[in-house]
C-alpha cells in the first residue's frame, strides 16, 4: 500500500518514519502549506511533494493518505480523499465535533473506502499485555474501569492551537484526553450515557477545560471513571485500571507497565504480578519516547493494512474517533446543563 502525508509536522514526520522501517507499506508522496518543512520530509525519504494537498490526493500511485494535520482541515481532506476513492488514517482527533465526525463516516461508508483514527496507544505493549490479559479470563468479567491521562502544559502544548477552541473545539479531553477516551472505551464496550465536569481554571483558555471528568456507562450497565488533565505537575503520564470480578490489570506509561492482582479462593493473600518491558525503557533513555512512538506507528499502520484486507485488527477505526469525540461533547454538554446524556441523542 502507498501512503501520501498530507501535514509534515511533528506527527507527520513520525509516520512518515514509521512508514520507511516496515516493508509492506510505502511512502509516495507529502504535502504541507509550510513548503520547506514539506521539502525537508520529501528529500530525506527520497519522495514526491505537492504544494496542493488536492494534488496528492489524485495521485495514482496513492493508495492511502494519512491526514496530520490540525483538525479544523480533517473533515475537508478526509472527504475529498474517501470521495476520490482513497483509504485515509486520520490524526486525533477525528475532528472538531460530532457533526463533521459523522460527515467523515458518511463519505466512508458511501465510498466503501477505509477510515480509521489515529489511536495507536493501543499498539503500546502495556495495553496489548491488558487486553490480552483480560480476555483471557484471568481477572473474571469486567466489572468497572478508572483511568487517567495528564500533562502540565506550558511546553506540552506543542503548538498555540492546541488550546484553542475554535481548531480543537475542546481543550485536555480532545487533546491527550481522547486517547484515553478510546482506550476506556475499547475495554469497556459502547457507551451511551456520559455524565461530567469541566474546568478552566488554571490555564484560562476560553472554552478549553484544562481538567475534564466523565462518567460513562455501557448498555451493559458497566461503568467507568475517566479524567483528562494539563495540570499534572509530575509530567506526562497515563494509566488504565480494568477491574474484574476476581482482581485487576493495570496499564500506564511512562514507565511501560503492566500489573495484575489477582484474587484466586484457594489462596489467602491476592497474586500479584508485574509485567515490565525493560526493551522500551532502556532504548527510551537513549533514543527518546519517539522510538516508542515510532514502534506503535508501526504496528498500526500493519493492522491498517490488515484491516483494508478484510481482517480483524485492533486499529482505531472511524466510528471508534466518533465516539471519542461524542464522549468528549457529552462532557461538556453535562458539565453545563448538569445532566446525564446519551450518546443516542
Amino acid at each position: 500500500m502507498k501512503f501520501g502525508i498530507i501535514g509534515c509536522g511533528w506527527a507527520g514526520s513520525l509516520r512518515a518514519e514509521a512508514i520507511a522501517n516496515l516493508n509492506e507499506v510505502s511512502l509516495a508522496g507529502v504535502s504541507d502549506l509550510d513548503h520547506q518543512r514539506m521539502h525537508e520530509l520529501a528529500t530525506r525519504y527520497k519522495v514526491a511533494t505537492e504544494v496542493e494537498w488536492q494534488d496528492l490526493i489524485n495521485r495514482d500511485d496513492v493508495d492511502a493518505l494519512i491526514v496530520a494535520t490540525p483538525p479544523p482541515l480533517h473533515a475537508e481532506i478526509c472527504i475529498k480523499a474517501l470521495d476520490s476513492g482513497k483509504h485515509v488514517l486520520c490524526e486525533k482527533p477525528l475532528a472538531r465535533d460530532p457533526d463533521e465526525c459523522e460527515q467523515i463516516l458518511k463519505a466512508s461508508e458511501r465510498n466503501g473506502r477505509l477510515l480509521a483514527t489515529g489511536f495507536n496507544y493501543r499498539f503500546y505493549p502495556a495495553i496489548v499485555k491488558a487486553r490480552e490479559i483480560l480476555d483471557s479470563g484471568q481477572i473474571g468479567d469486567l466489572d468497572h474501569i478508572r483511568s487517567y491521562a495528564g500533562h502540565p502544559g506550558g511546553s506540552e502544548f506543542t503548538q498555540s492551537w492546541v488550546h484553542d477552541v475554535k481548531v480543537m473545539g475542546g481543550g485536555a479531553l480532545l487533546d491527550n484526553g481522547i486517547h484515553i477516551i478510546d482506550l476506556t472505551r475499547y475495554f469497556l464496550g459502547e457507551v451511551d450515557e456520559v455524565k461530567g465536569y469541566a474546568s478552566g481554571n488554571v490555564w484560562n483558555f476560553p472554552g478549553c477545560e484544562d481538567n475534564g471528568f466523565a462518567l460513562m456507562r455501557s448498555p451493559q450497565g458497566k461503568v467507568a471513571y475517566l479524567q483528562a488533565s494539563w495540570s499534572e505537575w509530575r509530567g506526562y503520564r497515563y494509566f488504565i485500571e480494568i477491574y474484574g470480578k476476581r482482581g485487576c490489570v493495570k496499564a500506564s506509561y511512562p514507565p511501560m507497565m503492566t500489573q495484575v492482582i489477582r484474587k484466586d479462593e484457594d489462596r489467602h493473600r491476592p497474586h500479584r504480578k508485574i509485567h515490565l518491558f525493560p526493551k522500551f525503557q532502556i532504548i527510551e533513555r537513549f533514543r527518546s519516547p519517539r522510538w516508542t512512538a515510532i514502534q506503535s506507528f508501526m504496528l498500526e499502520l500493519a493492522g491498517f493494512v490488515q484491516t483494508a484486507r478484510g481482517e480483524k485488527t485492533p486499529n482505531g477505526l472511524g466510528l471508534d474517533g466518533l465516539r471519542s469525540v461524542q464522549i468528549a461533547h457529552a462532557v461538556y454538554r453535562s458539565s453545563l446543563n448538569g445532566t446525564a446524556v446519551r450518546l443516542d441523542d
